[in-house]
């Protein structure tokens, strides 16, 4: 490894060793004890005798250590661990193999109290982080639960808590004092959690059908500093009065012309300006940001993307408009044109990296390179000042809050060299895909001048970067132009579960290349 990808790989694992500590130490400050009741009490509260009650941290942060719990103290379950003779979801267990673990004997009502359990500890955190996201789907599947389960719970919870931070007043956040916000950690309200308990029976937690026998008042406890104070709970959705969305918009536009993002439901193509406009049936915990390249007509900008589901919210980044008609519009010409078509035999007859390498290009589409390789110049300056502008959005202003964001997008002509791909990857906590076509005859043309020696990721599939998967998708229908009308069949092929059934089958099919020159 080069000093580089060695001081990248020490940064990710302090990050990732940070996020570790914290989810253990809030772990270890639940306090489980159980609780004697008289028959009648048991009714009353829907539990048993001897049932367990689970508590958030006592004053001061620390729950019960060590000690007996009392009488009876609490036994998950007995004999060695077993898998399952047969898992609930076995396609989701094949992505999450499953430890096995003594979990299993109990009753799926008490498997699905832990994961709930498990949810609102991890929530209290005051974020909803990718690596906390594929923690609840490892746990889920090693609780021998459906997939469905987690993701029904997932969006019911997220509903809860933005419609619990749209009920702050942002009047009553700017009028918080600095000492206030440093040091306070309770509601302004006649006690904590009082805010939030309402949108929380709302939602069924802290009910006997919708938390699995989990009491609200056990509910904001497990939340800590989430029930705690208002301010980490409309971070989490950045409805932050101080910062609001606008402002930021209005920042990153004096960089990037036209520069917006567009949530592709509820309020569909208008631009996403204020962070408490869009109601709480459509807030989520996660987030798609997805970006195209070329445009040939306005409606490209979100019409590749309407096959995204709404598991997650979903938003399309609209950015320097003017530069990618003229791109699209110059591609277009190109390949309708007789010279592409009779150009396109020539280069067909070998590889296109021979092509590339050796300069052996049909004259007659040499003639008329002028017309895309100025929109092409262009359109790569301004992708690159976009992306910068977008990572800072994320990172620094936290345009999304304190969620996590996965990013889709066609048309990057980066390297394929695996140094690159691996800086990648050491910000990436799920998977990272690289969809490329050998036959991308456009792409390799555009290319003719740029270093090939670092390899052309659009063209061939990424080696020597562990953790980076490949899609070769063979002959796309319009060549380079395809993806944009096959966004939701790639993303099915490769594995994204939040899709528009209907939408999909009526794209354009693709020939995927055979399994074994496939990773």
């Amino acid at each position: 490894m080069t000093p580089h990808l060695r001081e990248l790989k020490k940064e990710a694992l302090t990050f990732f060793r940070k996020w570790q500590a914290s989810i253990l130490q809030r772990v270890r400050d639940i306090s489980i004890t159980v609780q004697d009741q008289s028959p009648t009490q048991g009714a009353l509260q829907g539990r048993g005798r001897g049932a367990p009650v689970v508590r958030g941290p006592a004053r001061g942060g620390r729950g019960a250590r060590g000690g007996r719990a009392g009488r009876g103290a609490l036994t998950l379950a007995t004999g060695p661990p077993r898998l399952p003779s047969k898992h609930t979801d076995v396609p989701f267990a094949n992505r999450f193999p499953p430890i096995p673990n003594t979990l299993w004997t109990l009753p799926q009502e008490r498997r699905k109290l832990f994961l709930h359990i498990a949810f609102l500890a991890i929530i209290s955190l005051t974020e909803y982080s990718a690596n906390a996201h594929l923690l609840l789907l490892n746990l889920t599947s090693c609780l021998n639960l459906p997939v469905k389960m987690f993701l029904a719970e997932e969006v019911r919870l997220a509903q809860a808590f933005a419609s619990a931070a749209l009920d702050v007043s942002p009047e009553s956040l700017l009028s918080q004092k600095p000492e206030e916000i440093r040091g306070s950690r309770k509601w302004k309200g006649p006690e904590p959690g009082a805010s939030l308990a309402p949108a929380l029976i709302q939602a069924g937690i802290g009910t006997a059908a919708g938390s699995f026998g989990l009491t609200t008042c056990t509910a904001i406890g497990l939340l800590g500093p989430m029930a705690g104070s208002e301010r980490p709970l409309c971070n989490m959705f950045s409805m932050n009065p101080a910062k609001p969305i606008s402002k930021m918009i209005e920042i990153f536009s004096r960089d990037i012309q036209d520069f917006a993002l567009l949530p592709m439901h509820g309020e569909v193509h208008s631009e996403y300006i204020d962070a408490r406009r869009p109601p709480a049936v459509d807030r989520r915990f996660r987030l798609v940001i997805a970006l195209g390249g070329w445009l040939t007509e306005d409606e490209d900008v979100h019409d590749p993307w309407k096959c995204l589901g709404q598991q997650v919210e979903a938003f399309v980044l609209r950015w320097e408009t003017t530069a990618l008609l003229n791109l699209g519009g110059s591609l277009e010409t190109v390949i309708k044109s007789k010279a592409w078509r009779d150009a396109k035999e020539a280069i067909s007859t070998k590889t296109i990296f021979t092509s590339i390498i050796e300069s052996s290009w049909p004259s007659q589409l040499l003639k008329i390179s002028k017309i895309i390789d100025n929109p092409w110049s262009v359109g790569m300056v301004r992708a690159e000042k976009a992306g910068q502008t977008l990572a800072d959005a994320i990172s620094r202003h936290k345009v999304q809050g304190e969620r996590s964001v996965s990013l889709l997008g066609y048309g990057a002509p980066v390297p394929s060299e695996p140094r690159v791909w691996l800086t990648l990857k050491s910000v990436v906590s799920g998977r990272l895909v690289n969809v490329y076509s050998e036959h991308d005859y456009l792409l390799g043309f555009l290319n003719r001048y740029s270093n090939t020696h670092f390899g052309i990721a659009g063209l061939q599939e990424i080696q020597g970067a562990d953790g980076v998967e490949n899609l070769d998708v063979g002959e796309l229908a319009y060549g380079h132009l395809g993806y944009a009308s096959a966004t939701g069949r790639i993303l099915k092929e490769i594995g994204w579960d939040d899709l528009d059934g209907d939408i999909v089958k009526n794209e354009k099919p693709f020939q995927v290349a055979p399994i074994a020159g496939r990773r």
